[in-house]
């Protein structure tokens, strides 16, 4: 006989399914209860419960979303195969093929003693069993959830790894399928989990504030209640819980606590797009408007589609959504829709699973989690082909990743390129929203230049494949002529090269002859930037240190730009010059105007290791906050007791400006975590430069 405990569960799991499944599917989904409580019998969690509860309340939680009975048995089952003796072929024979197919695609691996390839070999299943059906990462995100509603029976260390994880890859994955409010509610409990204290400063903050925050919120409910009565714009006015966006800011040190308690939401639903247009124009009329953003026409990850408004009032400022009751429904729930959802939704999801297909493709688990864990992180954009169908691609992606995105015949053969109608180089980086027509000609190869600006993963191993595929005197012919474009910037040919610069040239890379320096170009296994760069940098006081931190530069002048001072750990891309090959971080200004006159002078670069270095950067912070003498005091001592050097701290117009030498990226992230907790959570930004007080900087 169940417990009460279990009893009850099924019961509240019984009224949920009642109000939408018919009364076949209901017991369908009960039997599963039935057996999964079997299957789990006298085995309990960590707390001391009877394990089938956990089971039941994910399986409620997708009921509250109205899941079909398939997902709702699987759910109760997800754990059989993993933690008990029952298997596939035992759940196959009781409940079907399909939710057999759903239990073991969210079912861990553990073939190996290597923890660290387990998880890994079990995310790639998880991916590609939810490529085969989306209801796999719908369980799973559930699944998740209700893990991380239970942590407070769990050490310290471990509900902190299990935040970090669920923060690293279920919260974006769940945003790429557009599960949006998963995802918030995911991310709210990441941060209970992972920085206690903060998370209690930025409740107590609200909590504080919230008789003068419904004050104001009350103010502008009526505003907008009086634009929409005027207008006779029909729809409904909902205060939103913004708590999570709010604390998302606040984490990411975009805001400080008393812009954090200054800022209100509200979602504005209508009934047509039309109305929500005409809307944003009275709004444009009525109030001060800090930032509008479009993403009805340029949909969010997920296909979350909406207006977005920031409006600024006398004391405080307004978020505001605006969106029709589908867009709203999609964005809570996206994929969960399935065929319900819009089409623009479903057209973004299927481009995010189309580049989850790719990653899956490799042979190492290890490699596809790390490929997973970059992509979810990677500021991304929306472009569109003519015909409308939409990409998505990394920022900084260029004409030539798009084109391998959309196929591999535009790819291969593509020549040129219209952005939003204007021919444009091949080479151009892409913004969201803008329309991609690859000019192509059935005779064109890929070229081993473009291997030096793409973006993606998907390009470069198309371009290498065929690049590998080419005759021999043919690779040799086109590593050639790549070799002789990349000695133009030095005023010289490849026929200007003299002995001495051969076998220069061979002794540096290791091999017998000048084809295998050829062959080696044109597969894109040798950069032909980087040739040149050894042979004719002016400057030719090489710094070894930082060669060997970066990947490929062994034997080439490396220098750092002045304009955006990279550290280790930072996104970096290179830029080929005559005094060498400097090195920018990605998103610098600089940089991206260089790529856009001269592409062939542009080239990736990855750091060997991200850790910490031997090596020392500068780097610039600046404090919204005037420090006391006493604070600097306690500045200063910080950043020592942190084993990181002070080389200046000013003052100016309320702000205190920092220049620090430290090892790393990591070493700047958490000094400016422990500063914010020190002076009471300013915000600190990283700027690019040191700057005369007069100036304001602009990070890359």
């Amino acid at each position: 006989m169940p417990g009460p405990l279990v009893s009850q569960a099924k019961q509240q799991l019984k009224v949920i399914i009642d109000a939408y499944l018919s009364e076949k599917d209901v017991d369908r989904v009960l039997v599963a209860c039935d057996y999964a409580d079997m299957a789990h019998d006298g085995i309990t969690r960590k707390s001391g419960e009877p394990y089938i509860l956990h089971p039941i309340a994910v399986s409620c939680i997708l009921a509250h979303m109205r899941l079909d009975p398939e997902t709702l048995m699987a759910a109760l089952l997800h754990d059989v195969i993993e933690d008990t003796d029952f298997s596939k072929e035992d759940i196959t024979k009781k409940f079907g093929k399909t939710v057999a197919e759903l239990v073991d695609g969210v079912t861990k691996l553990s073939h190996s003693s290597d923890k660290e390839y387990n998880k890994a070999a079990s995310f790639r299943k998880i991916l590609q069993a939810t490529l085969q059906d989306p209801r796999v990462i719908i369980i799973k995100l559930s699944d998740r959830y209700h893990n991380m509603t239970t942590l407070e029976a769990l050490r310290p260390d471990k509900r902190a790894r299990i935040a970090q994880e669920t923060f690293d890859i279920f919260v974006p994955m769940a945003r790429l399928v557009g599960m949006n409010e998963m995802a918030d509610n995911l991310e709210h409990l990441c941060y209970q989990n992972l920085d206690l204290d903060m998370f209690n400063d930025v409740q107590n903050a609200l909590v504080q504030t919230k008789p003068q925050r419904c004050k104001y919120q009350a103010i502008w409910e009526k505003h907008l209640s009086d634009l929409l009565e005027n207008s006779n714009i029909p729809g409904r006015i909902k205060k939103k819980n913004n708590n999570i966006e709010l604390l998302r800011h606040f984490v990411k040190n975009e805001i400080n606590l008393q812009e954090l308690t200054h800022s209100h939401a509200f979602e504005i639903v209508l009934q047509t797009i039309a109305d929500c247009d005409r809307l944003v124009e009275l709004l444009k009329d009525n109030f001060q408007v800090l930032n509008y953003q479009d993403h009805i026409r340029r949909p969010l990850p997920g296909g979350n589609q909406s207006l977005m408004l920031r409006l600024k009032g006398e004391k405080t400022t307004l978020s505001l959504t605006i969106q029709t009751e589908l867009m709203r429904k999609a964005a809570r729930f996206g994929v969960v829709l399935g065929e319900n959802a819009p089409q623009t939704c479903r057209s973004a999801i299927q481009a995010s699973m189309q580049n989850l297909h790719t990653l899956v493709g490799g042979d190492c688990a290890k490699t596809t989690f790390n490929d997973l864990l970059d992509y979810l992180h990677q500021e991304k954009i929306w472009v569109y082909t003519p015909q409308g169908h939409l990409h998505e691609l990394p920022q900084g992606a260029t004409a030539v990743d798009f084109a391998y995105s959309a196929s591999l015949f535009l790819g291969n053969h593509a020549v040129g390129c219209k952005i939003d109608g204007e021919i444009k180089p091949l080479s151009t980086p892409l913004s969201s929203g803008q329309v991609i027509e690859v000019i192509t000609d059935v005779l064109a190869s890929p070229n081993p230049d473009w291997l030096s600006f793409i973006n993606t993963q998907k390009a470069r191993r198309s371009i290498q494949n065929i690049l590998r595929d080419q005759d021999i005197d043919e690779q040799r012919l086109v590593g050639q002529q790549a070799l002789n474009r990349a000695l133009k910037l030095f005023n010289t040919s490849i026929h200007d090269l003299t002995d001495q610069n051969w076998t220069e040239l061979l002794q540096w890379r290791h091999i017998p002859s000048k084809n295998q320096l050829f062959e080696q170009i044109a597969v894109g296994d040798l950069l032909p930037q980087l040739v040149a760069n050894h042979l004719f940098a002016q400057d030719h006081h090489q710094d070894q240190a930082s060669s060997r931190l970066i990947l490929g530069t062994d034997g080439v002048d490396v220098k750092y730009a002045h304009c955006c001072n990279a550290v280790l750990g930072d996104p970096i891309q290179g830029h080929l010059s005559r005094r060498g090959l400097i090195v920018h971080r990605a998103r610098c200004k600089n940089l991206l105007h260089e790529q856009q006159l001269h592409p062939e002078n542009i080239m990736p670069l990855h750091w060997k290791d991200e850790g910490e270095s031997e090596i020392n950067f500068n780097a610039y912070l600046c404090i919204d906050l005037l420090l006391s003498d006493e604070q600097i005091s306690q500045l200063i001592y910080i950043c020592r007791k942190s084993k990181i050097g002070i080389e200046s701290v000013r003052q100016y117009e309320s702000k205190t400006y920092l220049s620090i030498v430290v090892h790393s990226r990591q070493q700047i992230a958490q000094i400016i975590r422990e500063l914010r907790m020190q002076f009471g959570f300013p915000r600190i930004s990283r700027m690019s430069a040191p700057l005369a007080v007069e100036e304001v900087s602009q990070a890359c």
